[in-house]
């Protein structure tokens, strides 16, 4: 089994979008071997480079919706809107009250035309 060290696992960071998968296969090691290694307090700095990398791939993707969005893009500009732009289709409302009813009193109540209890 291939040794991780920080100088290693380092260089196989670039180009990855920091996804661990793809920095294992760079170190030809597993994806948990990298997990450990970057759970490790001793190698926070090396974390900190991944998290670097995820970020890229953000602002890749950001990038990649504006050219859209700049085409014209409907979807593109709808995602955009319903996420940042504070629009949306639909819209939820929560509610704590807890509703109990007995289908077959509420029945049996009309039938009789009493009131349902």
């Amino acid at each position: 089994m291939t040794k991780l060290n920080k100088t290693k696992v380092r260089a196989a960071i670039p180009g990855t979008m920091g996804i661990y998968a793809n920095i294992a296969e760079n170190c030809s090691v597993t994806w948990s071997a990298i997990d450990y290694f970057l759970k490790k307090e001793r190698n926070k700095d090396i974390l900190e480079e991944v998290i670097k990398e995820r970020e890229k791939m953000v602002d890749l993707a950001k990038n990649k919706l504006k050219q859209l969005i700049d085409k014209g893009h409907y979807g593109a500009t709808k995602f955009l809107l319903a996420t940042k732009g504070g629009f949306v289709e639909k819209q939820e409302i929560e509610s704590n009250i807890k509703v109990d009813m007995d289908v077959d009193k509420i029945r049996k109540a009309i039938k009789d035309g009493t009131p349902y209890k």
